[in-house]
């Protein structure tokens, strides 16, 4: 009965130090928040908060379409009047699901900048949208109950760089 009793001992022991190796070797997720900021020339502004996993993020994460996304975690859009009132705040990736068919999004975690064609916000009729592509014309639109786009503000030469939070 001790013998057994010893045996059972050693082989938890045994059981508990293979557990706590193989735990130190495991990749802990590191999320990643960075804020970007856009401003038109008549005003009107856009900050977009996303977050992505430092750990698993290639180079260039590019995110198209709806359903799950490849890279991003979650992309928060609010736009703001020339006063710097919130006019529309948009949720475009939740729990790294797009919630929209028109999201586009292309980050450069090497240089830290947006690139390429990006479409953020809303969709539908009285909703907001930024769209264009970055460097070299942006713009704010506005979707008219008629669904008619009506642009609100752009700016020609349009620049990002993002933050870390």
């Amino acid at each position: 009965m001790l013998k057994l009793k010893n045996l059972l001992v050693n082989l938890l022991i045994v059981v508990l130090i293979v557990l706590a190796s193989d735990l130190m070797f495991i990749t802990q997720a590191k999320a990643l928040t960075q804020d970007f900021q856009w401003t038109g020339s008549t005003g009107y502004s856009a900050k977009a908060t996303f977050t992505y996993d430092q750990t698993t993020a290639t180079k260039i994460i590019s995110e198209k379409g709806t359903g799950r996304t490849n890279q991003l975690k979650s992309l928060v859009v609010t736009f703001y009047n020339p006063t710097g009132e919130t006019i529309h705040q948009y949720e475009n990736v939740v729990n790294g699901k797009t919630q929209g068919n028109y999201f586009e999004f292309h980050f450069d975690t090497a240089t830290q900048k947006l690139f390429g064609n990006i479409d953020l916000g809303g969709e539908l009729s009285g909703e907001l949208f930024l769209k264009g592509t970055v460097n070299q014309q942006l713009s704010l639109i506005e979707i008219k109950p008629s669904g008619e786009e009506h642009l609100i503000d752009s700016d020609a030469i349009a620049s990002f760089a993002a933050e870390k939070n």
